[in-house]
């Protein structure tokens, strides 16, 4: 999720347990802890791409990093304002490990049990950037500053922000699993037999929806709004060099991009190159009877490849197209 929700979600946490002993602290004690998973990326300048995909959300985000540090950090919160340890650490361990369970709500997902199981856990229930989730808890945090530490509404206030922010996760976990149904429903009508079958937000919100569809051949691509009318989906193929990614899954290195792309890789020709792309968050769009995807790993004739993250450059007009299909067709 993205660094503004981690703040005030870490800093709302620890303020639950901690506000009502030392008050405003406990936010800025709990927005630090909060952001401590994501220090990984400090790396990025010194690891290529694909090996930034082997290090982020990896250690610093499993369940083991967040009961180590926490072991730590109440060591030297009870030694500093003197009190019992039990409740440092059960603050520090909710600031810490909201982190990465909110980010298995994304559909990047998160290794939380890494090292001993290094595969990506998602819920695909909120886009990483979000504000309708992060409004409550940003606005809970605000009122918690400018509120007195004696008024005895502080603890109320903290307590429904992350209600209704936990309540908006919850919508979006409802509707991922209605349009699963109905994507299920819609494959067997027309036929189509798959192998893998992931829903995914689009972003800003959790009306609108994508679905990706993995078969022997290829991968269908359709989306489906919870306001639509028109219950036919209609399903854009892509077929799938299969043999391709079979044989470049041996390379080792490649490990970090095959692992985070969870069986949801594209293979085609393009030009006088092989790409294959991470689909698992769905087209950008759909272009000349093309879908655009935002990770290539672009191999060239050399054999040599290089991984990079596709940044749309019409933003704008994608955001619109969102808007607009938000509405239902």
């Amino acid at each position: 999720m993205d660094s503004l929700s981690q703040i005030v979600l870490g800093a709302a946490t620890f303020a639950l347990v901690k506000d009502k002993e030392i008050g405003k602290k406990a936010l800025l004690y709990g927005a630090i802890l909060g952001t401590i998973p994501d220090l990984d990326i400090l790396l990025n300048p010194f690891l290529n791409t694909i090996e930034q995909l082997a290090i982020h959300r990896a250690f610093s985000h499993s369940i083991f990093f967040s009961i180590l540090l926490s072991l730590l950090c109440a060591k030297w919160f009870s030694y500093k304002h003197k009190t019992p340890y039990k409740g440092w650490f059960l603050a520090s361990f909710l600031a810490l490990f909201t982190h990465p369970l909110l980010d298995i709500c994304t559909t990047y997902g998160t290794r939380i049990f890494y090292p001993i199981n290094k595969s990506y856990f998602a819920l695909d229930n909120v886009f990483v950037i979000d504000p309708l989730y992060t409004i409550w808890l940003l606005i809970g945090c605000i009122t918690l500053l400018i509120m007195k530490n004696s008024n005895a509404n502080r603890i109320t206030v903290i307590k429904y922000s992350l209600v209704i922010s936990t309540a908006y996760l919850l919508f979006g976990l409802f509707a991922n699993l209605f349009v699963k149904n109905h994507f299920e429903e819609e494959l067997k009508r027309q036929n189509i037999v798959y192998e893998k079958l992931k829903i995914v937000p689009t972003p800003f919100n959790t009306i609108f929806w994508q679905g990706i569809v993995k078969t022997k051949e290829g991968i269908y691509f359709s989306d489906y709004s919870l306001f639509d009318s028109k219950k036919i989906l209609n399903f854009h193929y892509e077929k799938n060099d299969t043999a391709f990614i079979t044989e470049k899954m041996k390379i080792a290195e490649l490990d970090p991009f095959f692992n985070f792309t969870e069986g949801f890789e594209l293979a085609r020709k393009e030009g006088d190159k092989m790409m294959v792309y991470g689909t698992k968050f769905g087209p950008m769009s759909i272009e000349n009877g093309k879908a655009i995807f935002i990770f290539p790993l672009t191999f060239n004739k050399d054999g040599s490849y290089e991984l990079s993250q596709k940044r749309p450059d019409n933003f704008k007009e994608l955001l619109h197209k969102i808007f607009i299909r938000v509405k239902g067709n």
